[in-house]
C-alpha cells in the first residue's frame, strides 16, 4: 500500500504545482479608464453654482487628534476655513474641466447679511444666480486623526454631505462623503506637509476634488491583470503589451490559444479577454474569458475565481459605458 500512497501524494503535489504555476506568474498593468458620473446632466446646464452652506455650524465642533491613543484639542483648526478651501477645490476641478460652460463659487456668501434669504426662496436663488446647478456642502468634518510622535505617519478620515439641486426641480439630491486617508514615510518628509493643518488642507483638496470626479466623467488609473510565461511567444506579446500596443500582443496571444500546453493556451485566452477590453470589444473579452476558464476548470481554483471576478468586472463596464455615452459632451 505505501506505493500507492506515495503515488497519491506525488499527484496531489503535482496539481498542486500546477495551481501555483499559472497564479504565480500573474502580473498587472496600469490603465486609464473613463468612469461615468452620478449624474446624467441635461445638454441645457449651462452655469453651475457652488455654495458652502455649512447647515450644522461646523465651528462649534471641537477638532481633536490622537498620538499614542491620548487625545490633544487643537484649537487652530478652523472647519470653516478647511470648508471654503474644499469647495475652491472643487470649484477649480470643474473649471479645469471644462464639462460646464460656467462653474461659479460663491464660497460662504449665503450666510453674509442680504443673502441669507435666498436659502428660504429657491426662485430668489435662481434669480440671483442664474444657475442651472447648485451644489451645497453642508457638512465638512475630520474624525479618528492620528498622528505619530515622530511626524512620519498620519491619517484621518473625512466625513462630508453635499446637496445637489437642479433648477427647475424640486428634488433633493443628497450625497454623502467618506474617505479614509492616509499620509507616511517620504510622502510627509520629503513634502510641505509640514504640520497636521498643512496635512488637513491637503485632505481637503483632497475630497474637494475627488467629489468632482464623481459628478462628471471622469479618468482614473486603474489596474489590470494578466499572466505571464516564459514561452517565447508569451514573452513577446508581453513586450507588447507593455508598450500598450495591444493589436500585436493580440495577434500573438491568439496564435497562443490553441496551444497543447493547456496553461499556455489558458493564459492566452485570459490575456486576450485583456486585449479585447482595451479595444472596447466587452462580450468578446468575456467570451475568452469562459475559454480560459473551462481549459482550467479543473484543479485551479484560484484560476476559476480570476476569470469570474474578470467578467464580473467587464460587467459593470458594460454598463458604464452605456452610462458615459449619456454623459460625454462634445467641447465647442
Amino acid at each position: 500500500m505505501a506505493p500507492t500512497r506515495n503515488l497519491l501524494y506525488s499527484m496531489l503535489v503535482l496539481f498542486g504545482l500546477t495551481s501555483c504555476i499559472i497564479t504565480d506568474q500573474i502580473r498587472t498593468v496600469e490603465i486609464e479608464i473613463m468612469k461615468p458620473g452620478i449624474f446624467i446632466f441635461p445638454e441645457n446646464i449651462n452655469k453651475v453654482a457652488i455654495f458652502k452652506r455649512d447647515l450644522y455650524q461646523s465651528d462649534t465642533a471641537i477638532f481633536k487628534y490622537a498620538i499614542f491613543y491620548k487625545y490633544t484639542v487643537d484649537s487652530t483648526i478652523r472647519y470653516s476655513r478647511l470648508s471654503n478651501r474644499c469647495v475652491d477645490a472643487l470649484s477649480d476641478y470643474l473649471k479645469d474641466e471644462g464639462y460646464f460652460k460656467q462653474v461659479v463659487n460663491y464660497r460662504d456668501s449665503l450666510n453674509h447679511p442680504g443673502t441669507k434669504d435666498w436659502l428660504a426662496d429657491s426662485e430668489e436663488l435662481i434669480r440671483n444666480t442664474q444657475a442651472d446647478v447648485f451644489i451645497f456642502l453642508d457638512f465638512l468634518n475630520f474624525g479618528n486623526t492620528e498622528v505619530s510622535s515622530t511626524q512620519d505617519y498620519a491619517s484621518t478620515t473625512s466625513s462630508l454631505s453635499w446637496t445637489i439641486q437642479f433648477k427647475g426641480d424640486t428634488t433633493l439630491y443628497v450625497y454623502n462623503q467618506v474617505d479614509t486617508l492616509f499620509y507616511g514615510g517620504d510622502q510627509l518628509i520629503n513634502s510641505n506637509l509640514t504640520s497636521l493643518s498643512s496635512i488637513l488642507e491637503n485632505a481637503t483638496d483632497y475630497v474637494g476634488k475627488s467629489f468632482g470626479t464623481k459628478l462628471i466623467p471622469s479618468w482614473l488609473p486603474v489596474q489590470r491583470m494578466y499572466y505571464k510565461s516564459n514561452h517565447p511567444e508569451m514573452l513577446k506579446a508581453e513586450a507588447y503589451a507593455k508598450k500598450f500596443d495591444w493589436l500585436h500582443a493580440a495577434e500573438i496571444w491568439n496564435s497562443e490559444t490553441n496551444n497543447k500546453n493547456l496553461q499556455i493556451a489558458a493564459k492566452a485566452c485570459y490575456n486576450m479577454a485583456l486585449a479585447c477590453e482595451m479595444e472596447g470589444k466587452f462580450d468578446l473579452a468575456i467570451d475568452w474569458l469562459v475559454k480560459s476558464y473551462s481549459i482550467l476548470s479543473k484543479n485551479n481554483e484560484v484560476h476559476k475565481l480570476n476569470c469570474q471576478r474578470y467578467i464580473n468586472l467587464l460587467a459593470i463596464r458594460k454598463k458604464e459605458i452605456k452610462r458615459l455615452e449619456k454623459q460625454i459632451r462634445v467641447k465647442d
